[in-house]
């Protein structure tokens, strides 16, 4: 609720304090008066002085929310503020002290990491291969406009920010304005070198362009429905790193980005200047810290970041190559995962090698891996998963029946309840603030906060619910049912599916399907992964034929539910029963335009 009436901001509107002035006049004069038609007046000025309050309020969230519908901060920040009370530091933190303290806390928890890794435990020879085929001259090319421009960091531009986050006092990086104004050219074209000389980890799908957690995961449960639908076991390792981007070692980074990625001269000094001789301080209220130099880690924060994370972590995906292991990455998020066939337990000894080979390219890196947060999950029959879970011992990790994976909980019989669940649990709380805002803003504006508060949470890796039984998916309906209803204020007994209709709503299964031959679509056309890409071959007729241009894609053969709900069958057996026009659409805009008036015919025909 709004405390303080007389600090809301769309109280001091002009016309809203020209109507109050009015009202407060004409109630004076009908006070003393006492007359009939004076009380009238007053009574026709106080709805019209409600009616412009009302107005001026709409307006005021209708602008925040046209200036912020792709800012998801700014949106979760107005509604917090309307419907949560303000959280505030406790006075007893607001001092140089204090500052002091975060600051000194920040920097001890990072060396604390360093010291307990035991490089001299670990073999120094890498024997990973850096990227073959440099051509330094070509490479070095695409960086002219670092040279040209004189893109240099000053010390100002290096200052790093820290403000301790309430709920638990994590620092987070604010970096300046032209800090970062630098470091979006420069990321521009590092992405398209890096793009053209390949050396990107291919299943590295964090931030990178056309690339996602919901592609990654695709990818990851698509490989673990097909082992499953050919009789075999998958086994699933979720690694977990201790402040994975704050412990890179400076040298090694630079090491890797001349090795690697080829960089030297001007572009390899420019990093250089980039990562090193950096400082931080800690602000709390009017009160600052010392500051205090940097000696490793990306700055989180900032631009390049991630991607020089994932730099760093080029070598790891090439230890899973060596020992011919599945794996794929999010930035630090990495999974590996291998196959076994009945009765045969030898690639968990290939799994048991390939683990200690990370530990030990972790511990020359600077990298801790945290055991006590890095699980396991066995997929496939539950005989199967129990025969393997005795022969996971050797590993000394924990073996759980879920757990999350990059922000969806994944289940041994990926069947996804818990992840449903926690979903709708979720769409559901911010369904009931978004409704307490309900009187405050138009229906136009309201349906944009649902959009961005629970329809998102609806999308969000959907792709991986195909093949689901309805009554599961129903649960989500019903979320989408509950939205409508707040949104149209159409009571609860109400038919819904005039309504949604109204809205141009998808139901969930389509908005399934729609994602799925969106991913199709990108996917053909260079829009998508390279791993998803491969998934999904195009039809080849022995001889020319009509249908060979038609787009039809050859649809992989599975004997099971499990292979069929995989992305691999599904998006592939979906996209052929599209119209031709539809699968032949020229751009991404008419394909969704086309997809969607389809969709919209199939489920409310």
């Amino acid at each position: 609720m709004i405390s303080g009436k007389q600090k809301a901001p769309w109280r001091k509107a002009a016309s809203v304090t020209a109507q109050k002035k009015q009202c407060r006049k004409v109630e004076r004069i009908w006070r003393k008066t006492k007359l009939h038609i004076h009380h009238d007046i007053y009574k026709e000025s106080l709805r019209a002085y409600n009616l412009d309050l009302k107005n001026a309020r709409e307006t005021f969230f209708s602008n925040i929310i046209k200036t912020n519908t792709n800012n998801a901060k700014t949106l979760f920040a107005t509604v917090d503020r309307q419907t949560n009370p303000p959280t505030e530091i406790p006075p007893d933190l607001h001092s140089t002290q204090k500052c002091n303290e975060f600051a000194a806390f920040y920097i001890d928890k990072i060396e604390g990491i360093r010291r307990a890794i035991n490089i001299s435990t670990s073999n120094k020879n890498v024997g990973l291969p850096p990227c073959s085929g440099k051509n330094y001259v070509a490479r070095m090319a695409c960086f002219n406009v670092i040279d040209s421009q004189n893109l240099v960091e000053t010390d100002t531009t290096k200052a790093i920010h820290l403000l301790p986050i309430i709920k638990n006092y994590r620092p987070i990086s604010n970096l300046p304005f032209i800090s970062k104004i630098i470091e979006k050219v420069v990321l521009q074209q590092l992405n398209h070198f890096m793009a053209s000389t390949v050396c990107y980890d291919t299943f590295q799908s964090g931030f990178r362009p056309l690339h996602s957690t919901e592609t990654a995961l695709i990818k990851v449960v698509n490989d673990i429905r097909l082992n499953t639908d050919s009789g075999k076991t998958s086994i699933l390792m979720l690694l977990d790193l201790s402040a994975a981007f704050d412990t890179v070692d400076h040298t090694l980074l630079l090491e890797r980005l001349e090795n690697w990625v080829g960089l030297s001269g001007t572009v390899l000094n420019w990093f250089r200047s980039y990562l090193q001789n950096r400082n931080y301080f800690v602000s709390i209220g009017d009160f600052v810290s010392e500051s205090t130099n940097v000696t490793c880690g990306v700055p989180q924060g900032s631009i390049l970041g991630p991607s020089l994370f994932n730099i760093d972590m080029l070598p790891l995906g090439q230890i899973m190559q060596n020992n011919n292991i599945d794996h794929h990455c999010y930035a630090d998020d990495t999974q590996i995962y291998v196959s076994l066939s009945p009765n045969d337990y030898r690639p968990i000894d290939l799994l048991c090698q390939c683990i200690e080979q990370v530990k030990e390219w972790m511990c020359r890196n600077f990298l801790q891996l945290n055991e006590e947060k890095t699980e396991i999950i066995v997929f496939g029959s539950k005989t199967e998963r129990l025969k393997v879970t005795q022969h996971l011992h050797s590993l000394s990790l924990k073996t759980s029946i879920k757990a999350r994976n990059l922000g969806v909980i994944m289940d041994s019989d990926l069947h996804f309840d818990s992840h449903i669940k926690s979903v709708t649990k979720s769409a559901y709380y911010h369904l009931k603030n978004v409704a307490r805002l309900r009187g405050l803003m138009s229906t136009e504006d309201l349906q944009k906060l649902v959009h961005a508060f629970i329809t998102s949470k609806l999308d969000y890796c959907n792709g991986l619910l195909t093949g689901l039984p309805k009554q599961t998916l129903r649960k989500l309906q019903l979320v989408q049912n509950a939205a409508a209803r707040v949104l149209t204020k159409t009571k609860k007994f109400d038919h819904i599916t005039p309504i949604l209709k109204s809205l141009h709503w998808l139901p969930v299964g389509q908005r399934i399907d729609f994602k799925i031959m969106l991913l199709t679509y990108k996917s053909l056309h260079g829009l998508g992964p390279k791993y998803l890409t491969d998934m999904l071959p195009l039809h080849q007729p022995s001889r020319p034929l009509r249908s060979s241009e038609t787009n039809l894609l050859i649809i992989p053969r599975v004997n099971t539910k499990h292979g069929k709900a995989g992305f691999s069958y599904y998006a592939t057996n979906s996209w052929n029963k599209l119209p031709e026009d539809l699968r032949l659409a020229p751009t991404l805009s008419t394909f969704k335009t086309k997809l969607k008036t389809f969709m919209f015919a199939i489920a409310f025909c």
